[in-house]
C-alpha cells in the first residue's frame, strides 16, 4: 500500500516538516543515498506570482539538504513556452536560493536534446540530453525528486507532480496532442521517467486555474499551510486532489495512469498519515474569464478543447487584460465546427487559433474581411504565437510582461542563447 504523509506547516518549520515526511520513509538518505546526484524540479513554470513553487520552501529544501551532506545538488527545470527558464530564475531567485546552497541550477531549455520515442506513440520527441543521460541511462547512479506547488488546472483540474513531468520535453514538443488527448500525452511522459519522490509545496494553493492573474490574487489564492510527499506520485497527486476537493477519478490524468499500472489513485488504497478532515472545500479549477472589454469571442460547437486552444487562448487573454491593461475591440476565433454566421459578425483585427479553425475559417476569414489584420495559428499549443499576436491585438509589450529592466533580460537572453537556448520566446523577447 503506497504511503503519503501530510504534514501542517508555516514558513518557520518548512525543515521540520521535510524532516517529518522524509523520516516516515526511513529518513533522507534511504530516499537518497550521498554518492549519486540529486535533482530537484520545482515548478517554476513562470515568474508571474504564485504560479510557482514558493522560493522559501525550495531554500528550505536546500538548506535542509545541506545539512545532511548533500553536495550533488541539481534544480532543473523547463519553463512554459513564450518565456526562458534563465529569466524565470532570475525573477523568483531561485538563482540566487541555488547559489546560497550550491545547486547547480540546470536549465533544461538549453544545451543539447536527444530524440527518444514515448511509449505508446509513433513520431519522436526531444528531451534534454543531460536529463536523458543522467535520469535515464543512468537511472540507477542518481535520484530525482519532483517539487511541484499545490494548484488547480483549467486544462487539467489539478497539476501536482504527474503533470509537473510535462516541463520534461522540449517546448517546441509539448504542442503535440495538446487538446483533448493532453491526458493520454501525460501518461505516457510519466511511463517515459518517474520521480524518485514527490513533495508538494501547499503553503498558498493556487485555484482559478493556474495561472492566476496578479490583480486578482485575492480570489485565486487559499492559504493551506501544508506539505506532503511520498514516493508514489500517483498516490500523491490523488492526496493532492482531495485536499483541493476532488476526487482523483475526476482528474483524468490520474485515472490513467492508474489504469495503466503506474500508481495508486485510490484513496481507499493509500495509506495516509496526516489529517484531511480540515480540507472540505472543493476549490474552483476553471478560469475567472476576465477579458478586456468588447473582444468578440467565437468557439466551434463541436470542439473547442479547453485542453489546448480555448484553454491557452483564453488564460493570455485573462492575463493581458487584468495585469498589463490590455485593449479590447477585435475578435478571436477558435475550434472545431465554427457557426459560419458569427464569422460573419467578427469586429476589428481577427486571430485563428488552432488546426480546425484555420481549416474550417481561416480563408473564408481572409476573403471577407480583406482590410484588416487576420493572424493564424495552426498548432494546438503554440504558446509562443497566441502570446504574441495577443500582445499585439491588446496593444501590449512583451518587454513589459517582463518585471526586469530590459538590458537585463537582453543580456540573461544572449547568455542563454550562448548555451544554446531552444526555448521559444517572443519576437521582442528574442
Amino acid at each position: 500500500m503506497p504511503k503519503v504523509v501530510v504534514a501542517e506547516v508555516t514558513e518557520e518549520t518548512l525543515q521540520r516538516a521535510i524532516d517529518d515526511i522524509f523520516t516516515a520513509f526511513g529518513g533522507v538518505t534511504a530516499l537518497f543515498p550521498r554518492q549519486g546526484k540529486l535533482f530537484i524540479k520545482p515548478n517554476g513554470i513562470h515568474f508571474a506570482p504564485y504560479t510557482h513553487t514558493a522560493p522559501q520552501a525550495l531554500a528550505a529544501l536546500l538548506a535542509y539538504l545541506r545539512q545532511h551532506g548533500y553536495r550533488r545538488l541539481f534544480v532543473m527545470e523547463n519553463c512554459t513556452h513564450g518565456n526562458f527558464t534563465r529569466l524565470v530564475f532570475k525573477v523568483t531567485g531561485y538563482d540566487r536560493i541555488c547559489r546560497r546552497y550550491g545547486a547547480r541550477p540546470v536549465y533544461l531549455d538549453e544545451g543539447r536534446t536527444v530524440r527518444i520515442t514515448l511509449p505508446g506513440e509513433a513520431e519522436p520527441v526531444e528531451i534534454p540530453r543531460l536529463l536523458h543521460d543522467e535520469l535515464i541511462a543512468h537511472k540507477g547512479d542518481n535520484r530525482y525528486l519532483s517539487f511541484p506547488k499545490l494548484k488547480t488546472h483549467s486544462m487539467t483540474t489539478v497539476t501536482l507532480g504527474v503533470k509537473n513531468q510535462m516541463g520534461l520535453l522540449v517546448q517546441r514538443d509539448r504542442m503535440a496532442d495538446h487538446h483533448f488527448g493532453l491526458h493520454e500525452r501525460l501518461t505516457r511522459i510519466y511511463r517515459l521517467i518517474q520521480p524518485d519522490f514527490t513533495l508538494i509545496e501547499g503553503l498558498t494553493a493556487t485555484v482559478h486555474g493556474h495561472f492566476p492573474t496578479t490583480a486578482h490574487l485575492d480570489d485565486c489564492l487559499v492559504r493551506l499551510n501544508v506539505l506532503f510527499g511520498g514516493r508514489d506520485t500517483v498516490a500523491v497527486d490523488a492526496v493532492g486532489a482531495r485536499l483541493l476537493g476532488y476526487e482523483p477519478q475526476e482528474v483524468e490524468h490520474l485515472r490513467l495512469a492508474a489504469a495503466a499500472g503506474l500508481g495508486c489513485a485510490d484513496l481507499a488504497d493509500i495509506e495516509v498519515m496526516g489529517d484531511l478532515n480540515r480540507f472540505q472545500t472543493r476549490y474552483p479549477h476553471t478560469l475567472l474569464r476576465r477579458f478586456p472589454p468588447d473582444v468578440t469571442i467565437v468557439q466551434g460547437q463541436e470542439r473547442a478543447c479547453i485542453e489546448g486552444c480555448r484553454g491557452n487562448t483564453e488564460c493570455v487573454l485573462e492575463m493581458l487584460g487584468s495585469d498589463h491593461g490590455g485593449r479590447g475591440g477585435f475578435s478571436v476565433v477558435f475550434g472545431k465546427g465554427v457557426p459560419r454566421e458569427e464569422l460573419e459578425r467578427l469586429q476589428g483585427d481577427i486571430l485563428i487559433v488552432g488546426p480546425c479553425a484555420v481549416a474550417e475559417a481561416g480563408e473564408m476569414v481572409r476573403d471577407r474581411y480583406r482590410h484588416r489584420r487576420v493572424y493564424t495559428i495552426n498548432e494546438h499549443n503554440d504558446l509562443r504565437a497566441i502570446t504574441t499576436y495577443l500582445a499585439r491585438l491588446t496593444g501590449v509589450k512583451p518587454t513589459d510582461m517582463v518585471p526586469l529592466n530590459p538590458l537585463c533580460t537582453g543580456l540573461l537572453l544572449g547568455w542563454a542563447k550562448l548555451h544554446g537556448l531552444h526555448a521559444r520566446t517572443p519576437p521582442l523577447l528574442g
